[in-house]
């Protein structure tokens, strides 16, 4: 069986950046990390169980996350993260940011409406106990 030559590592490569794109890859790894950070702090606490101390549920990001134009306004969705108590949305005109929070519900769903023709891009993040999670996979709508 044996190594993977170059060749084999340029095809893995490609197929990772055809499903996930250049701009995904980054919050993959930051989600990852996080992940694995999260179980080494589990697995520390499991280590600690007799002590008295209680942490809050760490919140998760939501994912799901949709957009659909419909004429000056964009319709979102998304799916709930368990722990959550509420959601922050946000708006950027820029891929990648700068975003800035539209609006906070505990739903889960929202019409950013009375908006100006142009392209722009939504991420959401949940708040519970623990604090605000890592904003959700960055989704777009052009608004007529």
């Amino acid at each position: 069986m044996g190594e993977f030559s170059v060749f084999h590592w340029l095809v893995v490569l490609a197929i990772v950046l055809i499903f996930f794109g250049g701009r995904r890859i980054p919050e993959v790894m930051k989600g990852l990390g996080e992940g694995i950070r999260s179980f080494k702090d589990g697995m520390s606490g499991a280590a600690n169980a007799g002590a008295a101390t209680t942490a809050a549920a760490v919140v998760l990001a939501p994912g799901g996350l949709s957009a659909k134009a419909s004429g000056n306004a964009v319709n979102l969705s998304w799916n709930g993260a368990s722990a959550a108590a509420s959601y922050n949305l946000k708006r950027s005109s820029a891929s990648g940011g700068p975003y800035a929070l539209i609006a906070s519900t505990a739903a889960t769903n929202h019409t950013d409406a009375g908006l100006a023709a142009g392209t722009y891009y939504y991420v959401v993040s949940a708040v519970g106990g623990s604090g605000e999670s890592a904003n959700s996979i960055e989704v777009s709508a052009t608004a007529a």
